[in-house]
């Protein structure tokens, strides 16, 4: 009840009517004043029911504002402040429907009598008769609010509190400004990278990754966000990357039960790009919260460009054209590669560019094949000249390989080891790969399916039979091994395994048909193992991660993995790449892969656009050269 008394009867006007009547009555309550006494009162009325003085001041202030010479357009008011930069406007679209405002506009928005603060409309939200904009405050170099007086449309610089009273919105000409004011607005790096606005940074962001709130036309073609886009922000006012890898959906609640839905983006950082060098570096830090978010991309990238980028990098950005380049082509060939992927995404493509960078580095390379692609119309005939290839052994070889089989059909009981015809293999191969390294040709190609070899085994009677093409390839794999020690240790990649369809030729233990298998997997793991320190190394290739030799995939040093959907494959790649980017393994568009390893000198991994290969056909495949492949698979 106290309370009560003494908020009504202690306020403003109960103190200032009981002052004011009292003196009244005390001077003009005679008969000779009443009227004045009357006139006391009927001011007391207006001015305490009607706020008369209110009103009055009120339109005083509104023929001031009439006055004044601001010659901009009041757009609307400010009615809430989402974070320190970010104002929503409200406009009644019934009274300014005719009104043109877009994203990229500048405006202010008077925080105080005559003093704007500059924004830039990042968005708008339309809904029954009413119009929301999205206000971005720009800022200065040193982070101060650029604000304006409105009369004299020059900057004001002083340190008062920019929060005041009226939050009007007026719409500005950037053209009808003055010189100083409108170079600064030109050089705002808000207002400069409008066009490539995304959102800003939000709360619950880390030092990997970022949330950021999307607050551009999703309608519009060219500012659609997708999975593996390049964003940039400044972190310690340099430019920092980040890819796209996930999203959110939220909803915000704007009036009674009206609602709005947005998105929240997820970002990985990549790093600070290094033109000259054309590699990521890393970045210690982390943007602050509300720092605004733009595309990276180049809206236009010239043919020429991107054949530049093709010849010189293994891939680029998506949508930029920042290069991802084969850093160290040693390590590529020495520290190993993998190349995962499903069916028909384009690893067989990736390979052969690769294989065809390689074999321009002077680096011998022997292919190992059974799916007969390499040597054909579509493979590595298209990329290098038929000059540079050999494909499989020679005629004579092979007939003195057949002819050696069918002599010693018969098993020698109790020496399995002199049965069959390994041994006049393992001297065939060495024969051909002596010829092939000696020679100038630069790729060799093995399909191992083709070679006709037997060897003994010893159960209770010892009988023949026809080597696996996982014992094939170790052969090989060996007889390369051995040659690349007889020329001595070597800092410097000299030869290079290619395995395709590798869950065939080094198939991890649980997946073999045979101990064979088994025991020849492990010799070439070996080969693999050991071959580093001769210059020795491996490209392997396969859809099917599950199924290929661990022992051998865990001594890749360098990663593309591209559209993966088993639980295997994206598992052994988390390892390497992370739980965020292994969750859009799924969903890689083609021609793109994630990329890590030290042959690209990439400290985290990365979503890169590969080249078309249509930047390295040269058309040179043959009849002749098909005849030769199929003549052999006729003769098998």
């Amino acid at each position: 009840i106290t309370y009560w008394f003494a908020n009504n009867f202690g306020s403003a006007k109960v103190i200032y009517s009981i002052v004011y009547l009292s003196a009244a009555y005390s001077y003009f309550a005679i008969p000779e004043k009443i009227h004045i006494f009357i006139s006391l009162i009927t001011y007391w009325i207006c001015l305490t029911f009607f706020d008369a003085v209110g009103i009055l001041m009120k339109k005083f202030e509104k023929l001031s504002l009439l006055l004044k010479e601001t010659n901009f357009e009041e757009l609307g008011q400010a009615i809430g402040c989402e974070n320190p930069l970010l104002y929503k406007v409200e406009i009644d679209y019934l009274k300014h429907k005719a009104q043109e405002v877009k994203e990229g506009d500048v405006v202010a928005v008077e925080m105080s009598n005559n003093v704007g603060t500059l924004g830039m409309v990042i968005g708008q939200k339309h809904l029954l008769n009413k119009r929301w904009l999205s206000i971005y405050l720009l800022k200065d170099t040193h982070s101060e609010y650029l604000k304006m007086d409105l009369r004299t449309k020059k900057f004001i610089e002083d340190e008062k509190s920019i929060f005041k009273e009226t939050y009007l919105v007026y719409l500005l000409d950037v053209k009808q400004l003055g010189q100083s004011v409108k170079s600064e607005i030109e050089n705002n790096v808000l207002y400069k990278n409008r066009e490539n606005f995304v959102g800003y940074v939000t709360r619950d962001s880390n030092i990997n990754t970022i949330n950021f709130t999307i607050l551009i036309n999703k309608d519009s073609v060219d500012k659609q966000i997708s999975e593996g886009m390049i964003l940039k922000t400044s972190i310690y006012g340099q430019d920092t990357l980040y890819q796209v890898i996930n999203g959110n959906t939220k909803e915000e609640r704007l009036e009674n039960f009206d609602s709005y839905g947005y998105t929240i983006g997820v970002a990985r950082k990549l790093g600070k790009y290094d033109d000259a060098e054309k590699e990521l570096n890393v970045s210690k830090w982390l943007p602050d919260i509300y720092s605004p978010l733009f595309f990276a991309f180049s809206r236009m990238i010239s043919q020429e460009r991107i054949e530049d980028i093709a010849k010189n990098s293994i891939g680029r950005l998506p949508e930029t054209d920042l290069e991802i380049p084969i850093k160290d082509m040693n390590a590529i060939v020495t520290h190993n590669t993998a190349i995962l992927g499903i069916l028909g995404i384009g690893k067989s493509c990736l390979a052969f560019e690769l294989i065809k960078k390689i074999s321009d580095s002077n680096i011998k390379v022997v292919c190992i094949d059974i799916t007969n692609q390499y040597y054909s119309e579509n493979g590595l005939l298209s990329y290098l000249g038929k000059e540079e290839l050999e494909f499989d052994l020679p005629e004579t070889l092979r007939a003195s390989l057949k002819s050696g089989k069918e002599s010693k059909n018969k098993a020698i009981e109790g020496n399995p080891q002199a049965s069959g015809n390994a041994a006049d293999y393992i001297s065939v191969l060495d024969q051909d790969l002596k010829q092939f390294l000696e020679s100038n040709k630069k790729i060799k190609i093995y399909n191992p399916d083709l070679h006709p070899v037997s060897k003994g085994v010893a159960f209770k009677n010892t009988s023949l039979e026809d080597l696996t093409i996982a014992e094939k390839t170790r052969l090989i794999c060996e007889r390369l091994f051995v040659y690349a020690m007889k020329q001595g240790a070597s800092d410097v990649a000299k030869y290079l395994l290619v395995f395709e369809e590798a869950h065939s030729l080094v198939p991890e233990w649980n997946s073999v048909a045979n101990e064979g298998d088994k025991n020849a997997t492990n010799g070439t793991a070996k080969v693999i193992l050991q071959g580093r320190k001769y210059g020795l190394g491996n490209i392997v290739i396969t859809q099917r991660t599950a199924n290929v030799s661990k022992s051998i995939l865990n001594q890749c040093n360098t990663i593309f993995a591209l559209r993966v959907f088993d639980d295997t494959g994206k598992g052994f790649l988390e390892n390497y790449i992370g739980e965020d980017y292994a969750n859009t393994l799924p969903t890689l568009e083609e021609r793109h892969a994630i990329a890590i390893g030290k042959g690209l000198k990439l400290k985290q991994p990365v979503i890169i656009q590969l080249n078309d290969k249509k930047y390295f056909l040269i058309n040179n495949s043959s009849k002749d050269s098909i005849e030769k492949v199929d003549s052999m698979l006729s003769e098998k």
